[in-house]
């Protein structure tokens, strides 16, 4: 799928969506599906794109976006799978670019059981689909995780580790996964296939930490707690209904290795993430830059 296209984008509102957005509009012409209550909207109204208000979750709104469409680039998530699947058939389209996450290789089946669900059904859809499973995704203002994370260390001293730190995480960059996504849709030898699309190289929550503190010059005195009595605490807490920062099942899922190779992104899209000690870097500067972190 190389040639100019129309492709419909669900999550344009997001950073992924957002990003991806940026790169969609080189080649094909583009119309985001959104709510009109959705956030960063007047991002997407400063672009070279369509929107049309609606919601991924209800197959009639899908419908009627996806009229002279030839492909559909969804990023508002695997729980809306089964309203993008149906509304595809019914308008004919057949190219999908599904977008998932890891997650579905956690051990918890919480946390991988309904994505696991998700992509049979995409696998099983009859479409030309393929998968691209982000790790954490970070980079800008707009993350979910880092910019939080950068706000903490540039104002305590002191940063709370619970548990040892030696687990494995393996973030990427926005614009890293941005390419990563383009060149699963737009490469023929991608449908039918899915890919893991992380970081370029796993490093230990203890080493992110001191990472991310560097990006801001910082060097924060981390404390160890211990992980089980405080999962314990919190899932007493959570069982009293009391408001929690932290719930106690993300607290049990440090224990788990969150890294994974890549070598069939690296072979087929040509996908090549930068280290995270960069693209931290990138997000500190931005984050001085509009005075969410100190200069």
């Amino acid at each position: 799928m190389r040639r100019s296209v129309k492709v419909l984008l669900t999550g344009a509102t997001s950073l992924p969506g957002l990003t991806l957005l940026e790169r969609l509009l080189e080649n094909h012409e583009v119309r985001c599906l959104v709510r009109p209550d959705s956030p960063n909207l007047s991002r997407l109204e400063r672009s070279r794109t369509e929107i049309v208000h609606g919601d991924a979750g209800d197959e009639a709104s899908l419908v009627r976006a996806l009229t002279g469409m030839d492909a559909v680039a969804h990023v508002a998530g695997l729980a809306f799978a089964p309203q993008v699947v149906a509304a595809m058939r019914r308008a004919g389209v057949e190219r999908l670019l599904m977008v998932g996450s890891t997650s579905v290789h956690s051990a918890f089946e919480h946390r991988s059981g309904r994505r696991k669900e998700m992509e049979k059904l995409v696998r099983e859809s009859g479409l030309a689909w393929t998968i691209a499973r982000p790790t954490m995704i970070y980079g800008s203002e707009l993350d979910r995780n880092m910019r939080h994370l950068l706000r903490f260390l540039d104002r305590s001293p002191v940063f709370p580790l619970f548990g040892t730190g030696t687990n494995l995480w393996q973030p990427v960059y926005h614009e890293d996964l941005a390419r990563g996504m383009l060149a699963a849709l737009e490469n023929q030898s991608a449908v039918g296939r899915s890919y893991d699309l992380p970081g370029a190289a796993p490093l230990t929550y203890r080493d992110l930490i001191l990472t991310a503190a560097g990006a801001l010059g910082r060097k924060p005195h981390i404390v160890h707690l211990p992980l089980e009595p405080v999962r314990h605490a919190l899932a007493l807490a959570e069982r009293a209904r009391l408001p929690l920062p932290v719930k106690s099942e993300q607290v049990l899922r440090l224990r788990e290795d969150k890294a994974y190779p890549y070598g069939e992104a690296r072979e087929d899209l040509g996908y090549k993430p930068r280290p995270f000690r960069e693209g931290i870097a990138l997000e500190a500067a931005r984050l001085r830059e509009i005075r969410m972190v100190r200069p």
